[in-house]
């Protein structure tokens, strides 16, 4: 008997797991987990929990967590417990629940290209399902080719689809309502097809509501009124996310209206960045800017492969915002014959590469967040996409991967309305040489629901967006909180602020990050912007003429000498000889071909201040080089912590020597 049931059992968890089913290891209630601290008294443990009208229910002595049972909303009550003496911590009773793995047969792998959705892993979302798979109530909108409205493992998504192409051009396509093209159906997979029904894949966001909107005839092309028509049809019926994968090298007014119609509706626009990342004869040049993907506001999505790299013809652009897998990619296609399949598309399913591609597994996981948490604006949720994406290529921005990866767990995690941070730009300098150094004290209140600790994950951080609002430097330079701020408490912060080494106008937006989790800004805190002139060496008055006394032109490996070099202030602006950012003079080493040999050779201080148009000659410690050769000598003064004159187009002055052998 007892191996019968034991059989029954386990053939009942086979059906379940087959099904998808999330077999929950604790219900949801309305219960609140609370640590207090190791000194709070009774009183104070018996009054934090008489302030949410609940009654003590159980607890965890070995690790100190009491959980209170209450009738209320857990989540507003565990706010609320924070505030209150002798609390530590406190947070809402959860659920924990298997981890999902969809029986969709392409999940793991395919006839194509043996991967599987390789994307869906690689990018966390099989683990981000266990958090949400989407809502219905969320409706993500595609303005493409058109979609299958038949296809199996999209008509559990599809709301009624939509056209706005009035117009096939001289393409000889007949204006049809379906996708006759394969990419808008493609497109519409990666979001939203189906998943754990036993057949095909499973999209990004398998729960939400998906409106196709055909902007594009049968070649996929379309007039910007077509695409502008689709982007404001899908503002003006409930959309949350739309999804681009469309763009034109030239700017339009009439798509940068449609654009910013539908932010203005809290719509969040998701747009492919472009394919010139490589020659191709549709590029009339390298790197050429995309449109929508470039207009401020919008979120562009370039492409990854499957080992983590830069797709080879992902557009680099400085209007990058994050990476998605976007390289050999599996998802839906008609069911029928199309242009495409004309071409060697196959039939049902079949692979696409493209930043087309990548979008859409971007668009798939803002509906996700939106799914968790419906009141977040979109920008909140492309903050929050940027702040946990993981970082690829050089540390911070680059023009490759924009802000990273995303990663979809962490984006999921970020937990929401628990941060909050006031910021007091008023002692930031307005004015920073181009590629200079900025030392800027910025004074920072606490207004989130948790205590600061002194060099925790929460740290100061910057962005620097260029005149257009678009972020030239997405992931500044981080500082560490010396000491615990408590809620509410305040602290004035130096920072180290890195300028962009091109001038102009820029607004250096300082936000608060929690490593690992979000930025503060990705959760709706307001940054602190400083409106900034990134000036060059003409503008903030550097000028300098350099007269060395040379004895002779010869000198021996690894030998120190002093030059005396008289130098003259020929700008505007005085040189400090003493405090944090003295002026001193230095040198480089170049060899006969411009190679670079010793950048960073010795310096010697001012005797005094230097005023414009007066002169100081100091004795210069030379170091030559460890071997022998001609050598220039570059004669460069450097302001410490700021900037090299030289980079601010100061001219040196160039010496040669003859290094020799001892």
């Amino acid at each position: 008997m007892r191996s019968s049931v034991g059989l029954l059992i386990a053939l009942a968890l086979v059906l379940l797991a087959s099904e998808g089913s999330l077999a929950r290891a604790a219900s949801a209630t309305s219960d609140v987990l609370v640590t207090f601290t190791p000194d709070a008294t009774v009183s104070e443990r018996e009054a934090a929990v008489r302030a949410i009208g609940g009654v003590v229910d159980d607890e965890i002595k070995a690790i100190g967590v009491t959980r209170i049972a209450l009738a209320g909303d857990p989540r507003a009550a565990a706010a609320a417990l924070t505030h209150q003496r002798g609390v530590a911590a406190a947070e809402a009773d959860g659920v924990v629940r298997l981890d999902f793995v969809p029986n969709d047969p392409l999940y793991l792998s395919d006839p194509y290209s043996g991967l599987g959705e390789w994307g869906l892993r690689i990018v966390k979302v099989d683990r981000a399902w266990d958090l949400t798979r989407g809502s219905p109530d969320v409706i993500v909108a595609t303005v493409d080719t058109g979609v299958d409205a038949n296809h199996p493992d999209l008509v559990g998504a599809l709301l009624a689809p939509a056209q706005t192409l009035r117009n096939a051009g001289s393409s000889g396509c007949a204006i049809s309502p379906v996708d006759d093209n394969s990419h808008g159906t493609h497109v519409a997979g990666i979001i939203a097809a189906t998943a754990n029904n036993g057949s095909g894949i499973a999209g990004v966001a398998s729960g939400v509501k998906l409106l196709s909107i055909k902007a594009l005839d049968c070649t996929g092309a379309g007039s910007l009124w077509d695409v502008a028509s689709g982007i404001t049809y899908a503002a003006d019926h409930g959309a949350r996310v739309v999804n681009v994968s469309i763009g034109t090298p030239d700017d339009s007014f009439t798509l940068q209206s449609a654009v910013e119609y539908a932010q203005n509706k809290g719509v969040l626009v998701v747009a492919a960045a472009g394919n010139c990342g490589t020659a191709s004869s549709k590029c009339a040049q390298l790197n050429e800017p995309s449109y929508p993907a470039a207009y401020p506001g919008v979120l562009a999505v370039g492409a990854t492969a499957s080992d983590d790299r830069r797709a080879f013809f992902s557009t680099e652009a400085g209007f990058l915002s994050v990476v998605a897998p976007g390289e050999r990619i599996v998802s839906t296609t008609p069911t029928y014959a199309t242009w495409q399949s004309a071409r060697g598309m196959t039939l049902n399913y079949g692979l696409m590469s493209g930043t087309s591609q990548a979008a859409p597994f971007v668009t798939g996981l803002a509906a996700l967040i939106l799914s968790a948490d419906p009141k977040l604006t979109s920008v909140q949720v492309m903050n929050r996409i940027k702040a946990t994406a993981d970082d690829l290529g050089v540390p911070g921005f680059d023009t490759s991967y924009g802000a990273g990866r995303v990663n979809a767990l962490r984006a999921l995690s970020a937990p929401g309305g628990t941060y909050g941070a006031v910021y007091d730009t008023s002692r930031v300098p307005p004015t920073v040489p181009a590629g200079g150094i900025l030392a800027a004290t910025v004074k920072i209140t606490n207004t989130s629901n948790f205590t600061w600790t002194a060099n925790s994950a929460v740290r100061l951080a910057y962005h620097w967006n260029d005149s257009a609002g678009v972020a030239t430097v997405w992931d500044g330079v981080r500082t560490p909180i010396p000491a615990d701020i408590p809620i509410n408490g305040s602290i004035d912060l130096p920072a180290t602020v890195a300028a962009p080494k091109a001038p102009g106008r820029y607004t250096l937006r300082f936000d608060m990050v929690r490593e690992g989790v979000t930025w503060f800004s990705g959760t709706g805190v307001r940054t602190g912007d400083v409106p900034m002139a990134v000036a060059s060496a003409a503008a903030i008055g550097l000028g300098a003429t350099y007269a060395p006394a040379v004895r002779t032109s010869s000198l021996v490996v690894g030998t120190q000498t002093l030059l005396a070099v008289t130098v003259t202030n020929t700008g505007t602006a005085p040189w400090g000889a003493t405090g944090p950012q003295p002026v001193r003079l230095s040198y480089h080493w170049v060899a006969p071909g411009g190679a670079m040999v010793v950048w960073d050779g010795a310096r010697v201080g001012l005797p005094s201040n230097v005023a414009p148009g007066s002169a100081a000659t100091v004795q210069l410690p030379l170091v030559t080089p460890a071997s022998p050769g001609v050598f220039l000598l570059r004669l460069d003064l450097v302001q410490e912590g700021v900037t090299w004159f030289s980079s601010q187009g100061v001219a040196t002055t160039d010496l040669a020597f003859d290094v020799r052998a001892g």
